[in-house]
């Protein structure tokens, strides 16, 4: 246990299995307090137990939402700034791929909603706690998994994909948005000659043998156990890693905006430059301010309110 970790606060979401399951015991191990989040909640209290068992700290806790829907995006948000004041490590881990065209109750294409929407609002709501725990000693650290897949589209005008659906699609469209989000979100965090209080970072994850392979097409059911898994195909505690890397290791204490890959190796990677990437943003940003307030009852306030507006 790294006893200038204890006391400090993480949520993971995903963190019932697979690689958000590794990196909260690899947080736990740290004495870090961390909060796993999950939709089905006997197997949230079984992963609680078995990471208290596995890391000997018992502050290891199991927290329901199902990301797929802002609402309990919203929901958790709130009861997670009941309970603490300050949060240092926030890691977007839920995910699923879903191999056909389905809507969350909220009316959204249910792989963009999960793998990205959700983490927009889960972020904007948790802004005030990141920003408490942060400063020059001690940076609060943002890591969203993502998927491997590079220079993608976003579907602005058709975000649902509801007039041509298929899984890869869906996949480029919610890795492009991520890629987009932490590159924006670094850019309304930084404030200028200082070094960052809150930093992010995308991390794009290869061939995992993990449980999201249930929701694939049956051709990647197929393709993937036969053709990738031999050649790129990695453990969840080896894709953990490099998000532990990212969240503890001081040599990425100021870096933000990064986008890293871990595939065989783990790199930084740089993005996709172009003269549309700024309008790119600027549109995912409204998209997704107005899909959140969409969804939320009573016309809430929308997450992307709490992040700073552009310069």
């Amino acid at each position: 246990m790294n006893r200038n970790l204890a006391r400090k606060f993480a949520v993971v979401t995903g963190g019932t299995d697979g690689i958000g399951k590794e990196i909260a015991r690899g947080l736990a191990q740290e004495g870090i307090q961390v909060t796993i989040v999950g939709r089905n909640p006997e197997k949230g209290a079984r992963a609680q137990q078995e990471l208290r068992d596995s890391t000997q700290n018992p502050d290891v806790h199991f927290t329901q939402a199902d990301l797929g829907l802002v609402s309990e995006a919203n929901r958790l948000a709130v009861e997670l700034r009941r309970r603490a004041t300050s949060l240092h490590y926030l890691v977007h881990s839920a995910g699923i791929l879903r191999g056909r065209h389905e809507l969350t109750a909220e009316g959204l294409e249910s792989n963009f909603a999960v793998n990205y929407l959700s983490r927009f609002a889960l972020t904007g709501h948790l802004l005030p706690l990141l920003a408490a725990a942060g400063g020059p000693q001690a940076v609060a650290r943002i890591v969203v998994v993502s998927g491997a897949a590079q220079h993608g589209r976003i579907q602005f005008d058709d975000v649902n994909l509801t007039s041509n659906f298929s899984t890869l699609r869906a996949v480029l469209q919610f890795c492009q948005a991520n890629d987009v989000f932490t590159a924006e979100l670094a850019r309304r965090l930084r404030v200028s000659g200082q070094p960052p209080a809150v930093t992010v970072a995308c991390l794009k994850i290869g061939v995992v043998k993990t449980n999201i392979r249930r929701g694939f097409p049956g051709w990647m059911k197929l393709l993937v156990p036969l053709v990738f898994d031999p050649l790129l195909g990695q453990t969840a505690s080896e894709a953990a890693d490099a998000a532990l890397e990212l969240l503890l290791a001081e040599r990425f204490g100021n870096v933000s905006g990064g986008l890293f890959l871990k595939i065989k190796k783990f790199k930084q990677i740089s993005p996709k430059s172009n003269p549309t990437d700024r309008e790119d943003a600027r549109r995912l940003w409204e998209l997704s301010q107005h899909l959140t307030a969409n969804a939320m009852p009573g016309g809430a306030m929308t997450p992307g309110s709490l992040i700073p507006a552009l310069p």
